[in-house]
């Protein structure tokens, strides 16, 4: 039983990490969306060009001229370290260009939970049993409202699974970017997970999807054939709890600015903060750095990557901090792009 009571600590410790302090569902769509962005902090909703956008800000989506594929594989167990056996999070995406139409694409993520030892009233394990694969499927959708706005929208079909407890939930996600005229600065703004809720048993159990709405800014410093640097951010802000419930009433202790409802979502001590500069040497080297500053979420915000590009091939890595529990981990990420 000792690792099976290790798994739940962690489990606390990752939803306490994330969006709305452990009270939402699915929360495996809040771990990442793409190696490019983990290692510039988790900033892109005012990236434009790359499939990866889908997962940020549907409308940069929009910008791309040629189709695009990418997988991508994030080794997660090593933040918990020996508890966490099987654990690991993947993604798929594709996006085409369909002429006039605008632009098509496909997102799938993956998230395995891992094995648990079984045991029952002995100390001997009898077995291992898989905890299940939470999955979320989308399709997207994306095009040039005018010269300098884009907009799109993503279909989600979301399973979220627990042993032998499932559910399925509904989602969409919208974003616009806009390029200010004359100045080489992109403005990015887009609602995340807006759906349904995960119910695992009954009505009662009911919990709300990671919520978020995205503010972003990406300026390129330098734009030339060789040298290209751009600064990103982005400012996170996490929606999903929008008034105060019975049981929050009744509790002496709920401090409603704290817990981030409603208005207060918005507040900086509830919302996630993230900077990144990404470097481009001759369209082949790609160097990144960001910080990252997530609510509850204490440890180390530094992160880091680098691409490594040939003709139509890229390979993508970062390396970004686990959570702040013992014998956690850095994580590392790599991912494959493909332009066809």
């Amino acid at each position: 039983m000792k690792r099976l009571f290790i798994f739940f600590i962690l489990l606390i410790s990752v939803t306490n990490a994330y969006a709305g302090t452990g009270r939402t569902a699915a929360q495996f769509l809040a771990l990442d969306g793409g190696t490019r962005a983990a290692g510039m902090g988790d900033t892109f909703s005012a990236v434009s060009g790359d499939v990866i956008a889908a997962f940020w800000n549907p409308g940069g989506l929009a910008s791309i001229s040629e189709r695009q594929a990418t997988i991508a594989y994030s080794n997660i167990a090593a933040m918990f370290g020996e508890a966490s056996e099987g654990m690991y999070y993947g993604l798929a995406a594709f996006a085409m260009p369909v002429k006039s139409l605008g632009v098509f694409g496909l997102t799938l993520q993956l998230q395995d939970q891992g094995t648990m030892v079984i045991t029952k009233d002995s100390p001997e394990a009898i077995g291992e049993e898989s905890i299940g694969t939470n999955w979320a499927l989308a399709l997207c959708y994306a095009d040039n409202i005018t010269n300098s706005l884009k907009a799109g929208i993503n279909a989600k079909l979301i399973r979220q699974v627990l042993w032998t407890e499932s559910d399925m939930a509904y989602a969409a996600d919208m974003g616009v970017q806009y390029a200010i005229p004359g100045i080489p600065i992109n403005l990015g703004i887009a609602i995340r997970n807006f759906g349904t809720g995960i119910q695992m048993k009954d009505e009662y159990q009911s919990q709300p999807l990671p919520r978020d709405l995205k503010l972003g800014l990406a300026v390129r410093i330098i734009d030339t054939p060789t040298n290209r640097l751009q600064i990103i951010s982005d400012y996170t802000s996490f929606i999903d709890k929008f008034s105060e419930t019975e049981e929050d009433k009744e509790n002496p202790k709920f401090d409603a600015k704290k817990a981030g409802v409603g208005m207060h979502a918005f507040r900086p001590e509830n919302s996630q903060k993230g900077v990144g500069a990404e470097y481009w040497y001759a369209n082949s080297l790609g160097i990144r750095v960001g910080y990252k500053d997530v609510p509850d979420m204490p440890g180390k915000h530094i992160t880091m990557g680098l691409s490594i590009r040939y003709s139509n091939y890229q390979i993508d890595y970062a390396r970004v901090p686990g959570i702040d529990v013992p014998g956690g981990g850095d994580i590392d990420k790599i991912a494959v792009l493909i332009r066809f």
